[in-house]
C-alpha cells in the first residue's frame, strides 16, 4: 500500500491535500506522516485525522513538526 493510499484511508481530504505537495514540502510531510504512522502502530492506536492535517500545514509552512532527534533532546536537557 502506498502512503497516498495510507492517508486517504484515515481522511480522503487530508489525501488530496498531500497528492497536491512538491519539493520540500512534501517531503517535510511525508517525514512527519510516516513518523505518526510508525507512532501508532507501535502504541496499537488509529491514525489521527487531524494530526496528519497539522503535519501538512506546518509542512506548507516550511516547519518540520518532528524535527528533534535522540541528540537534540539528550542536549536539551
Amino acid at each position: 500500500m502506498t502512503l497516498q493510499e495510507r492517508i486517504y484511508q484515515i481522511d480522503h481530504i487530508q489525501a488530496r491535500r498531500f497528492s497536491k505537495l512538491t519539493g520540500e514540502a512534501l517531503e517535510i510531510a511525508t517525514e512527519g506522516i510516516i513518523r505518526h504512522l510508525r507512532a501508532c502502530a507501535k502504541m496499537d492506536v488509529n491514525p489521527d485525522a487531524s494530526a496528519v492535517r497539522e503535519i501538512i500545514d506546518d509542512a506548507l509552512n516550511g516547519r518540520r513538526v518532528f524535527a528533534e532527534s535522540v541528540d537534540d533532546l539528550s542536549s536539551a536537557t
